[in-house]
């Protein structure tokens, strides 16, 4: 089932309910990907599935997401059944695929917009330097339209796009579709560095 920000919005009041009706310990998620455009209105599409990037702490430490907290998983299915929703709508591969939170740089986590569903659930969504980041990681890695469209949305400008490209070629060895760069930076108006990034 395709997600829409109404349908999000539903599902993790649903979530935060059903965790305050068990007592259970309480969860910070930070949401990526579409979810988190669809949140912040930078886009209007549906996407698949809530990513999850990280867990977080009530003093703002991130840890991995992946796998999800079993109480949190079991929580998350109940809603999919109540709601007729994917059971893995919730899903944090995202953070799988990533060098290590710890690795990233500190722009990533700027901006995090936080809402809370409950007493015991938190949702930070990530900001926009984390998922021109993200974005950007993901149009160099596979070959899906809706990454270079999100990207137009968002938007980078040299200076984010240059402080991005930098991490990522220092820290991703092996990128798929490296060589797809020029056109992606054509697409986003910034051929002026194409010549910088010539393998």
């Amino acid at each position: 089932m395709n997600l829409s920000r109404e349908v999000i919005e539903d599902a993790l009041s649903l979530l935060g309910q059903l965790l305050d009706a068990t007592k259970s310990r309480s969860y910070g998620l930070v949401v990526c990907g579409g979810s988190a455009l669809l949140a912040k209105r930078i886009v209007t599409r549906v996407t698949h599935d809530v990513d999850l990037i990280a867990l977080r702490d009530l003093d703002g430490e991130m840890f991995d997401a992946y796998p999800l907290p079993h109480e949190l998983k079991e929580a998350a299915e109940a809603v999919a059944a109540e709601l007729d929703l994917e059971s893995d709508w919730l899903n944090s591969a995202a953070a799988f695929h990533l060098p290590g939170l710890h690795a990233l740089p500190p722009f990533f986590w700027q901006d995090l917009d936080s809402r809370r569903y409950g007493e015991r659930l938190s949702v930070s969504y990530l900001g926009r330097s984390g998922q021109i980041l993200l974005k950007f990681y993901a149009a160099l890695n596979r070959a899906e339209a809706r990454d270079l469209d999100d990207l137009q949305a968002l938007g980078p400008n040299e200076q984010e796009t240059i402080a991005t490209l930098h991490w990522i070629f220092a820290h991703v060895p092996i990128l798929s579709y490296r060589h797809q760069l020029s056109t992606l930076l054509t697409h986003l108006g910034h051929d002026l560095l194409i010549d910088r990034y010539k393998v």
